[in-house]
């Protein structure tokens, strides 16, 4: 099998149609419209002559149309797309924005996790992330059932630990910080998932209370530790 041949047969039948559908998305978002031929040559999963194959489907099951040598999206392939396009976009914001992965990285694993993503655990990552209007490369984010909730947009359900305001406190729900030895200093302080951090100074250093103990982080650690803040009433 060539090289062409291995880029689509590590697609299952439902992933590369699902490529398919948001390569046509995607164009017909900038105004643009693709014939096979084009689609087959630009498709980021992958050039290959086999997805012409998966086209072909798409038409019989009547989710793209072909206009002269134009294919476009049908009302159902519109829906289906749509889907795929958000939680791929949702997944850029959360590898890019929250981990700060490098957009390489980022688009790579966005790419995986767009097929795996169920609806109750899109709605969820799309609320964990407040909502995004837009993806990291500014294209729009198609909102969700839970976005249809909201009146205004909201702020993230989490921050960093720095834009904590001292007084302020919050549940630790990730740990990102830059090198991954970090990890097992924070446990020892007992800065893990689920511990309630309280800001108590910014200046001149920044120091927290965890358990009754007071702590003094480098801005660049708390950086990488996210909250999802705890309101008094």
């Amino acid at each position: 099998m060539n090289e062409r041949g291995l880029l689509l047969s590590s697609h299952s039948p439902a992933m590369a149609r699902e490529e398919v559908l948001e390569e046509l998305w995607t164009a017909e978002e900038t105004g643009m419209t693709l014939s096979l031929s084009t689609l087959t040559r630009t498709i980021h999963a992958g050039p290959s002559d086999g997805w012409g194959g998966v086209t072909q489907e798409l038409i019989e099951r009547g989710w793209v149309t072909l206009d002269g040598e134009q294919l476009r999206l049908s009302e159902d392939g519109q829906r289906e797309a749509r889907e795929v396009v958000r939680r791929h976009r949702l997944a850029e914001v959360l590898f890019n924005q929250v981990l700060e992965l490098p957009m390489e990285t980022t688009e790579a694993e966005a790419c995986r996790l767009e097929h795996e993503l169920s609806p109750q655990v899109t709605q969820a990552v799309c609320s964990f992330l407040g909502h995004p209007p837009v993806c990291p490369h500014g294209r729009p984010i198609p909102p969700g059932a839970c976005c249809a909730l909201l009146s205004r947009r909201v702020p993230s359900l989490i921050c960093r630990l720095t834009d904590l305001k001292p007084g302020e406190r919050g549940r630790v729900v990730l740990m990102a910080p830059r090198h991954r030895d970090r990890l097992d200093q924070l446990a020892d302080l007992g800065v893990t998932p689920g511990a309630v951090l309280t800001l108590r100074q910014r200046k001149p250093s920044l120091v927290v209370e965890v358990d009754r103990t007071l702590l003094a982080l480098e801005d660049e650690i708390a950086d990488g530790i996210y909250l999802r803040p705890l309101v008094e009433w």
